[in-house]
């Protein structure tokens, strides 16, 4: 996971190149203004959805993985705790490929929160748990941009 500020984002320009694509978008268009629902920065290879989601505590939560995206994760409104897992055990369901998502356990990593500017940037692969609740459940607007890992 790497975890910064979004005004920071430039400091990683030249590590993936789906994440220059979304760097560059970001110097001429403003996250905060976007729409709620999906909006496409280059095609299939980057775009964001803007959502209103409901925080949980950890127990109602399982990690989730993907093996084509990175997820961007950032708050526009409210904040949330999100983690990163040590390990990772695929649940009985399987991994789905047509949705690029698979659920399951795993021994917690890293945390963090987002909220006030702060994003998460989780690696394909890389098992994550986002929309925890920090003191009680509360709903967050969200952002989560979707970067092809080899796009």
């Amino acid at each position: 996971m790497i975890y910064d500020s979004f005004e920071n984002l430039n400091k990683y320009k030249g590590c993936f190149t789906g994440l220059d694509t979304l760097i560059a978008w970001a110097k001429t268009n403003r996250v905060q203004d976007l729409p709620l629902g999906k909006t496409i920065i280059d095609g299939e290879n980057v775009f964001v959805n803007v959502m209103m989601a409901q925080t949980r505590p950890e127990q109602d939560a399982k990690y989730e993985i993907h093996h084509n995206y990175m997820d961007l994760q950032m708050d526009l409104e409210g904040c949330e705790r999100v983690q990163t897992a040590r390990t990772f055990l695929t649940d009985e369901a399987g991994f789905n490929e047509q949705g690029d998502i698979g659920f399951g356990s795993g021994e917690t990593g890293s945390v963090a929160y987002l909220g006030n500017g702060m994003f998460a940037l989780f690696l394909a692969e890389e098992p994550h748990m986002p929309t925890l609740s920090i003191q009680g459940e509360t709903m967050v607007k969200k952002a989560v941009f979707k970067i092809r890992k080899d796009g």
